[in-house]
């Protein structure tokens, strides 16, 4: 199913990192980072949908995404792989500490859950083929600008000869002009 909505542009900024991180002597090479905007919760996603002239409610969609969520979840538990047509297919692996023998594993010895999914080859391509990209500062690029911002308004504010507006009362504590 197409997208009614053309694509917008995917934020990245640049961070230099060795060209082969195994190798401590290998050049420094300059990648793309991706710069992620916000998280999109379900019900912002169920309102997207409902923009998309969608025949349901915002939540109908809400309602409609959460029993898909709980779902997956259950058939994961029921040891399912979970197709999601033209999307992933998800599934889970565990972390474990061994055992030297397969007579003295136990359930007790698996740590964790790992949930994994593996992208549809058509999607990703999809996504490839109408990827358009942005070039922004990092976060921490942005935060140095906001600090240098805030402190440039500080000392501005500092310097103001009045005091930075009228805050004079009169007798009956009203603010005079």
């Amino acid at each position: 199913m197409k997208s009614k909505k053309s694509i917008g542009h995917m934020p990245y900024s640049l961070v230099a990192r060795l060209s082969n991180p195994s190798d401590k002597n290998s050049e420094i090479r300059v990648y793309p980072t991706a710069q992620r905007n916000e998280t999109v919760s379900l019900s912002q996603l169920a309102y997207h949908i409902h923009e998309h002239d969608s025949q349901f409610s915002q939540g109908t969609i809400v309602g409609i995404l959460i029993d898909l969520v709980d779902c997956i979840k259950e058939q994961l538990q029921y040891g399912n792989f979970v197709l999601l047509d033209g999307l992933a297919r998800i599934y889970y692996t565990f972390s474990s500490e061994g055992a030297d023998k397969e007579e003295n594993f136990s359930a007790n010895l698996i740590s964790k859950v790992n949930l994994r999914a593996d992208i549809d080859d058509a999607f990703e391509a999809e996504l490839n083929n109408a990827a358009r990209f942005l070039f922004v500062p990092s976060r921490e690029e942005q935060e140095k600008a906001k600090r240098m911002q805030k402190d440039s308004l500080s000392q501005a504010i500092g310097s103001d000869e009045s005091g930075g507006g009228n805050s004079g009362t009169g007798d009956d504590g009203d603010v005079t002009d």
